[in-house]
């Protein structure tokens, strides 16, 4: 079922792959390049992402909905989504408005799967 999620999303112009990790950096579903070390990119994530959450909740800012990561190739983005972290890797020039609202939608039918 997560599978056919991140197929589906993968399919967003611009979007180069993405993953759900579980808050302890272990991967749930991937669908990545062949080039990129899931385990890795999943452990890096989730460890990215709770010290944002952490970041957001120190300075009162409130729950963490979204971090990103930019890069001269590209953007990585993470998301709540329930019991894990969907993480998306995109080209560096994107439509970021479209890609939230994909990974919005997918992040909603992730937390139903689980």
């Amino acid at each position: 079922m997560i599978d056919r999620i991140l197929a589906d999303l993968n399919r967003t112009e611009g979007i180069k792959g993405s993953m759900v990790v579980g808050k302890d950096g272990l991967v749930i579903a991937a669908q990545l390049p062949s080039n990129i070390d899931s385990e890795l990119v999943g452990a890096m994530a989730s460890a990215a992402f709770g010290a944002a959450e952490r970041t957001a909740a120190e300075i009162g800012q409130g729950k963490l909905e979204q971090a990103m990561i930019e890069s001269e190739f590209g953007k990585t983005l993470m998301t709540d989504a329930g019991e894990g972290i969907l993480v998306v890797l995109t080209d560096a020039k994107v439509n970021l408005g479209l890609i939230r609202i994909s990974m919005k939608r997918a992040a909603e039918k992730i937390k139903n799967a689980f």
